[in-house]
């Protein structure tokens, strides 16, 4: 659960600080694989987290262990997170890294 609440969003800043890492040498090759493929791995990353997450608040729903609402909670932050993701990722596949 804690991985969705707390894992997701670390994620994503990683992913974002990544690409404005990659930019100038995206810019630079005018190339936009340099900013496309972190966020498509993160993306990856979050989806498997998200897929973990659903696991776990399924095991904990059967075992019915007293920690519902935090399963739920945790499946609700890694879905916005691949939200978040793919929102992140149209400006990339749309724009070139010089604009």
């Amino acid at each position: 659960m804690f991985a969705g609440i707390v894992g997701t969003p670390l994620i994503w800043l990683a992913a974002l600080q990544t690409g404005y890492t990659l930019a100038y040498q995206a810019c630079d090759d005018r190339s936009n694989s340099w900013v496309v493929v972190p966020i498509v791995t993160a993306l990856a990353a979050v989806i498997a987290v998200t897929a973990v997450v659903n696991r776990g608040r399924a095991r904990f729903a059967r075992d019915r262990a007293p920690m519902p609402l935090l399963g739920w909670i945790g499946l609700g932050m890694a879905a916005l997170m691949i939200v978040s993701m793919v929102a992140t990722a149209i400006p990339l596949m749309i724009l070139h890294p010089c604009d």
